[in-house]
């Protein structure tokens, strides 16, 4: 099963720490098969961020993203690889029907540009 998801994660990298958001496609086997997430996209995080390469953690997962010119650049295969070090709770942001609201019109935005 493929779907497209919202995940919080923690970016890492330019001696900062800082949660963020990311859409990706989380690809299920049938049968408990192992998941699989790829086209990882950070669409929210600090703006103060300086530019340069990160590693996005969440749910012991991990992908590189990178910051160019203040926008986010997906990684060419940016596929989420398993670091089995789950996320500590200070870290999680669970997800709640506000953040929708907040994230949608961003992305309905014709003239808008994610990354």
């Amino acid at each position: 099963m493929r779907s497209v998801v919202l995940i919080h994660g923690l970016l890492t990298g330019m001696g900062q720490h800082e949660p963020c958001e990311m859409l990706a496609i989380k690809e299920s086997g049938s049968g408990g098969g192992q998941e699989v997430f790829s086209r990882c996209s950070v669409i929210d995080a600090p703006q103060a961020l300086p530019d340069g390469d990160y590693l996005v953690s969440f749910n012991g997962f991990s992908v590189a993203a990178r910051k160019e010119g203040g926008l986010w650049v997906p990684a060419e295969d940016a596929v989420a690889t398993r670091t089995d070090q789950p996320m500590r709770d200070e870290e999680l942001h669970p997800f709640q029907i506000g953040d929708a609201s907040e994230i949608l019109p961003i992305l309905k935005r014709p003239t808008g540009r994610v990354a």
